[in-house]
């Protein structure tokens, strides 16, 4: 006995009805797994900028002490050309932080702003030497903990 039209008709419409969900299914994943990779991809991008403004400014204080360690002559500490230099790179922290500031964690804003704050805080600094350790310090601790959380952040996304 052959199968009647309005069986093969029924099966067919099952099929299609099958083929549709399925298709909508997978675009739907790929979707999701597609803007969770953008995300993803901006977010470590953003923290590239600013882990690498927070490496120029440590890098400035670094050379400088290794410098003074090891006796080599140092810029003069009352010329433009370090401070210049130095500002420049915290410029860049607070620019990386405002270009990312929409994907940056909460917890990474507020590395920044802790940096920022402790990098006005020169009050209790006497002289060149003392600046360029104290400067070194808050930024290897930023750089330290940016990192710390530049990784928590990136690892919930995927």
């Amino acid at each position: 006995m052959e199968p009647s039209l309005q069986a093969v008709a029924f099966q067919a419409a099952i099929g299609f009805v099958i083929a549709a969900a399925t298709s909508w299914f997978t675009i739907r994943l790929s979707l999701s797994k597609f803007r969770k990779e953008q995300l993803w991809e901006k977010k470590a991008l953003a923290y590239e900028r600013v882990i690498d403004a927070i490496h120029k400014a440590k890098k400035f204080s670094s050379e400088h002490l290794d410098a003074q360690y090891s006796g080599r002559d140092l810029p003069d500490e009352h010329s433009e050309e370090p401070h210049k230099l130095a500002n420049e790179a915290k410029d860049e922290i607070s620019r990386a932080a405002d270009i990312g500031g929409f994907i940056l964690s909460a917890q990474a804003l507020e590395i920044i702003r802790e940096y920022e704050r402790q990098s006005r805080d020169t009050k209790h600094i006497g002289s060149w030497y003392e600046a360029l350790e104290y400067d070194y310090g808050i930024t290897d601790h930023c750089l330290k903990s940016f990192i710390a959380e530049a990784k928590r952040d990136i690892s919930e996304v995927t």
